[in-house]
């Protein structure tokens, strides 16, 4: 059987094609920067295999949404570092992994992409990617291997941007760079704990965004906004936060919509229901 000319073009369009893409490297060659070359194979740490490669935090990518994580190590002039490039399901995912580790933001310079480090480490997100780059040694004058090593790995991640879930927060007060993304109780932890497991049915599916805010006289508090996919689905993580309330803190008023609390540093908070969305306030010094 003959194929025709039109359908054996577009055959062989499609096979190189796919060949392109599977010949696409998955991080930078050798000789990124002169010198600098790959000391060990590509490492890949697949769902579950990440428990194997992070002792104690795998459970936070896994929340925010984790697919495989690369890892390469190059060495060049007597030094090494080290490439790890977390593939999240998403842009969003793989911000919210960005927000908890970057710390207090430092832009790297010569980097396009969001980032934060110092000598010692970098991490960056660029589309559904985090990136880490680590100087073992932490000499200064690696600065420059670090930042041609994350040029070249960013020029292999599409360039895809996050939905603008911090669209939630309102702006008025808001302190700058303090807005963070939660989708689970392990990225809730060190905010606060208003129950035990997953008190707020996020389910590593939902996201919720908090930011740092001004009061009146200048002291800070939090506000965790939650916008649930319809009014059932924020009924019911209502339903179960006021249900499974920590027992540190203490409902002070209460109604049908919302209620306030004092918790154990006689700090005062506030839960409230609105169609979809569920609002906290904590760390107020006030009662609201």
């Amino acid at each position: 059987m003959m194929i025709p000319k039109s359908m054996f073009t577009a055959l062989v369009c499609l096979l190189l094609l796919t060949a392109g893409v599977a010949a696409q490297p998955q991080v930078p060659d050798d000789n990124f920067i002169e010198g600098w070359t790959k000391s060990d194979p590509l490492l890949i740490f697949a769902g579950n295999d990440l428990y194997g490669h992070i002792d104690g935090g795998a459970e936070l990518f896994h929340e925010f949404g984790f697919n495989e994580l690369l890892v390469q190590r190059y060495t060049g002039d007597g030094h090494e570092i080290d490439l790890e490039v977390y593939r999240m399901t998403g842009p969003e995912a793989a911000l919210g992994i960005y927000l908890m580790k970057c710390g207090r933001e430092t832009p790297v310079e010569g980097i396009i992409a969001r980032s934060s480090g110092d000598h010692y480490q970098y991490a960056i997100v660029k589309g559904n990617c985090f990136i880490q780059v680590n100087s073992f040694s932490g000499d200064e004058a690696l600065r420059p291997v670090m930042t041609a090593l994350a040029r070249q790995v960013l020029k292999l991640i599409p360039d895809e941007k996050p939905a603008d879930l911090f669209r939630h927060l309102p702006p008025d007060n808001l302190v700058p760079h303090s807005e963070r993304l939660i989708r689970g109780p392990y990225a809730l932890q060190p905010v606060f704990t208003f129950g035990q497991d997953d008190v707020l049915q996020l389910g590593g599916i939902v996201f919720g965004v908090l930011g740092k805010y001004t009061d009146a006289d200048d002291s800070v508090y939090t506000q965790i906004v939650i916008p649930y996919p319809d009014s059932g689905k924020a009924k019911s993580a209502y339903r179960n936060l006021v249900n499974n309330l920590d027992p540190y803190l203490k409902v002070l008023e209460k109604t049908a919509s919302s209620f306030i609390f004092k918790d154990y540093r006689d700090r005062f908070g506030s839960a409230e229901i609105s169609g979809a969305v569920l609002t906290l306030r904590i760390n107020l010094r006030q009662k609201p």
